[in-house]
């Protein structure tokens, strides 16, 4: 097998169609984002998603956790929902504080396996200030004593680390929902 190696002149490459047409359709102009945009928004969506949208609203999530990674993957995960914005992202207890005072945002998703804080007084000081509506927390371990410290500290969910994404996302919501932040 050989490949076509034939080199192509910048207004041969910008002349090139990028975007396939669909076969088969009534419209040559139909492009294939059209279709799969179609498709997605026909009983693929979480169920509340069939309210009116005006009903929808955006909840606004701060992520906070030591590790730079992490606080990568929850946040591309978070995004790929369209009612989930995150408003911002801390590395340790004193950052978490700054940007709740700051952004105000309606849920604080913190990992709890920090190892430059203490979380549980970081977290009293969030709720009782009121700059965030709920904290859902992630942690590797699943102990009574830390299940316990959490909720004493305005802890509203416990989640263990690895929870599926689908999961992740509808506690946020269900958090977001149950604790009066969202109409």
């Amino acid at each position: 097998m050989t490949l076509n190696t034939r080199q192509i002149s910048p207004a041969e490459y910008a002349g090139r169609q990028r975007f396939p047409r669909v076969a088969g359709s009534e419209s040559s102009t139909k492009s294939v984002s059209s279709t799969i945009s179609t498709q997605i928004s026909v009983g693929t969506a979480p169920s509340f998603a069939t309210q009116a949208p005006t009903q929808l609203s955006l909840v606004r999530v701060l992520i906070a956790g030591d590790h730079a990674t992490l606080r990568s993957c929850l946040k591309t995960m978070l995004e790929l929902d369209p009612q989930i914005s995150v408003v911002g992202e801390a590395a340790d207890d004193c950052e978490m504080i700054k940007m709740a005072q700051r952004v105000r945002p309606d849920v604080v998703l913190v990992d709890l396996d920090m190892h430059c804080c203490d979380d549980y007084d970081a977290l009293a000081e969030i709720t009782e200030s009121k700059w965030a509506s709920s904290v859902v927390a992630l942690s590797i371990h699943d102990g009574e004593a830390q299940r316990i410290a959490a909720q004493k500290a305005g802890v509203n969910l416990f989640l263990e680390k690895g929870v599926p994404y689908k999961q992740l996302i509808n506690a946020i919501r269900t958090v977001a929902v149950n604790c009066n932040c969202k109409p």
